[in-house]
């Protein structure tokens, strides 16, 4: 399905933060703080640390898992930012999602992320498909993060279209739940992105220097 942006309407847009300042919705240290040494699960602070020790500021979510956690990500982008702008794009079913899964509207999603004032583009459907359509547009990606309620069978044919959004620097992220429903964050690297596109050993990184 084609990747759209929505506007929502009688809102006005927001300027882009001019260099150097923080967005008025960015975490405050306090915030931060607390999203990284103390929010629950305590799994999910590792994704807090990671964004700020690398300053991500483009951000792929495939499959919405928690909706206030892809904010609280967004807004710790925004304030270790250095003023650059921060993009979301999250992958979902939206209005398609499953029964056992919870419920969230395309519109829900577009009006609670883009109040953040980051540059939010959502992009309804089955994530394969959306991903394999969204990848030209999203070079250059620094964090891709895949829930737990996408499943492998899912992304089998994607992984072929991944490597060409991301950089060296890049990170790719998947959640994954324990029996008791408790999430875990496991790094998918480099040689393994390529070797699921097909691409033998060879690192998007070192193909990215070789081209």
């Amino acid at each position: 399905m084609r990747q759209i942006a929505l506007t929502p309407p009688k809102i006005s847009p927001r300027r882009p933060p001019r260099q150097g300042v923080t967005p008025v919705a960015a975490a405050s240290w306090f915030r931060y703080s607390y999203l990284a040494h103390f929010s629950r699960p305590k799994s999910v602070r590792q994704l807090y640390r990671l964004v700020k020790r690398h300053q991500f500021c483009r951000i792929v979510e495939i499959g919405i898992s928690d909706l206030k956690r892809s904010i609280s990500l967004v807004e710790v982008a925004q304030r270790y930012a250095g003023g650059k702008t921060v993009l979301f794009t999250g992958i979902d079913w939206f209005e398609a999602r499953t029964q056992e899964m919870s419920p969230l509207t395309l519109k829900e999603a577009y009006r609670a992320l883009h109040a953040t004032g980051a540059k939010v583009r959502l992009a309804p459907g089955a994530p394969g498909k959306s991903l394999a359509a969204a990848a030209n547009a999203h070079q250059n990606t620094d964090l891709i993060l895949i829930s737990a309620s996408v499943p492998d069978s899912e992304l089998a044919s994607a992984w072929f279209y991944v490597p060409r959004m991301l950089h060296e620097r890049s990170e790719v992220i998947r959640e994954v739940l324990a029996p008791g429903g408790e999430p875990s964050f496991v790094r998918i690297t480099a040689t393994e992105v390529a070797e699921r596109a097909g691409q033998g050993a060879v690192t998007y990184g070192a193909r990215r220097r070789a081209a």
